[in-house]
């Protein structure tokens, strides 16, 4: 092999390698951007989502999509969608404690390392949250929190 053949050859390997790892990311993250721009569509129509800044995947004993955001009379609201059924409900803000609220509860709760996720969806069929998070050894804990109280529901730690 001369030495331009080489070089084109560890050139076209390097392509070759780079087009791999991108189709694979573009692959690995397609079911994620598929269920949420359906949950969007669903959130547009059924709850008048308009502006939507939110989108969760809540997986407990069944697998819920939930989207929040501004209505068409600026309003806050979410919707969760059951991913098996397509059944949805729709829940106004109103008075209940926002996200950042919530996090801040476990947060206080559990002073974890580390905040991994917030996702709604409904436990024993009430709306609920499901926070994630990294404790400090190093293991994961989960606590589900009530949507219009802010109070612990469920604790499961050191996973």
């Amino acid at each position: 092999m001369t030495k331009g053949t080489k070089i084109l050859l560890g050139i076209s390997l390097v392509v070759l390698a780079i087009v791999s790892v991108l189709t694979y990311i573009n692959i690995s993250f397609a079911p994620y951007s598929s269920a949420k721009s359906q949950a969007n569509d669903i959130a547009e129509k059924k709850a008048q989502i308009v502006e939507p800044d939110y989108f969760g995947n809540y997986t407990r004993d069944k697998q819920y999509y939930s989207v929040g955001g501004l209505n068409n009379k600026d309003k806050y609201r979410y919707i969760i969608i059951n991913a098996k059924s397509g059944k949805t409900e729709v829940i106004n803000k109103n008075n209940a404690p926002v996200r950042k609220e919530i996090v801040q509860g476990v947060v206080d709760r559990y002073d974890p390392k580390k905040v991994l996720h917030i996702n709604l969806g409904l436990y024993k069929n009430k709306p609920t949250w499901e926070v994630a998070f990294e404790n400090k050894k190093g293991t994961i804990g989960y606590n589900l929190v009530d949507f219009r109280t802010g109070k612990s529901v469920q604790t499961i730690n050191n996973i």
